[in-house]
């Protein structure tokens, strides 16, 4: 049995070399573009594409956009924007929904652009539901799927995986924050933690960051928020009514912290440190305000550029990196209007401010 398996072995790694010799040797337009290249190239001004189009890109795209956050409304302007810019010769199917809609609409959705036989599949993951249905959509030749908002490949499906996942990595993000209220509040410093709905979001920005403080601040009680403003409002309320010695309250997404921004307003509680979750429009006019004392600044763009640009080279039959993760800044109360507007022209290339 352990010689098969030898034999077995040595078989795949045989084939994997052929397969490697012909890829390069017979087809050699085919290169891979390695990430810091990628990286380079999503951060670099436009370039027209050189290659001859013989046909238009046709592009689907199903995101959660209706939410106080503007990331994914401006995901499709930097990527409509890229695409413009490179004068790739593309066409857009773009669905939108609420978060709180549930998978069912998004079901009905992902099948009606389906039936126009896309190119590309853009969508996200935040539940095992979702999960479940691009696992069924990887086990198709076309289209090929592009997973936005997740960084972190799903190890449950090995090497069958997208062809692309792009966004900001929620996991680094939260443990700048981290960084962030541990330099700001002193050991035993009392918190409450805002959570979005159940999924890989609150995982990878909430229970990251409890870990990350765990130890030093003090975790007074965590609450969902199912995505929603007036829900965040109400958690925030009962956890303040709760523990009113808290200085903090962490939250996880744009609705979840305007949610606990209304609370503070109407409890009167100025006194209690909000952080904002990705520096979209809304987010920045709270930060301005003084409601939001820090910002965790996502480069918004730059996941709409990678993908227009991954689209362009696979169109040259070029591989792309598998992950695409953008760039972060932190703002907090003592940084200046100048980095702000630097921030805010850095960020919002395409999508303007």
């Amino acid at each position: 049995m352990l010689r098969k398996q030898r034999q077995s072995a040595h078989h795949r790694l045989f084939s994997f070399i052929l397969g490697w010799i012909l890829l390069v040797v017979i087809n050699p337009n085919v290169l891979a573009v390695n990430a810091d290249d990628f990286k380079q190239l999503v951060t670099d001004d436009a370039h027209p594409v050189q290659f001859k189009q013989s046909s238009s890109v046709k592009i689907a795209v199903v995101y959660p956009g209706f939410q106080s956050s503007d990331y994914w409304q401006r995901s499709i302007r930097s990527l409509t924007g890229r695409l413009d810019a490179i004068e790739l010769d593309y066409h857009l199917d773009v669905r939108f929904s609420a978060p709180a809609e549930g998978v069912d609409l998004q079901v009905r959705q992902i099948k009606s652009v389906l039936s126009k036989e896309p190119d590309y599949l853009i969508l996200t993951i935040n539940s095992l539901q979702q999960q479940r249905i691009v696992e069924l959509l990887l086990e198709q030749d076309k289209p090929k799927i592009i997973v936005q908002n997740l960084t972190k490949p799903v190890e449950e499906w090995f090497d069958f995986q997208p062809f692309l996942y792009v966004g900001f990595d929620h996991a680094q993000g939260a443990l700048e924050l981290a960084d962030y209220f541990k330099a700001r509040f002193p050991k035993g410093t009392p918190y409450g933690l805002l959570l979005w709905n159940k999924g890989v979001v609150s995982d990878q920005r909430g229970l990251t960051f409890e870990r990350a403080v765990s130890g030093y601040h003090d975790l007074k009680a965590s609450y969902f928020t199912n995505a929603s403003r007036e829900m965040a409002k109400a958690q925030a309320l009962a956890l303040i009514t709760e523990y009113p010695e808290i200085k903090y309250i962490y939250a996880c997404t744009t609705d979840v912290a305007l949610g606990a921004v209304d609370a503070l307003h109407e409890l009167g509680r100025e006194d209690i440190v909000i952080n904002g979750w990705g520096g979209g429009l809304a987010e920045i006019e709270a930060f301005e305000r003084g409601d939001l004392d820090v910002l965790l600044m996502r480069m918004n763009d730059q996941n709409g550029v990678a993908i227009a640009e991954a689209i362009s080279l696979d169109r040259q039959k070029k591989e792309v990196p598998l992950v695409f993760s953008g760039d972060f800044s932190v703002l907090h109360n003592n940084s200046t209007p100048e980095i702000l507007r630097t921030l805010i022209s850095k960020a919002f290339i395409y999508s303007g401010p």
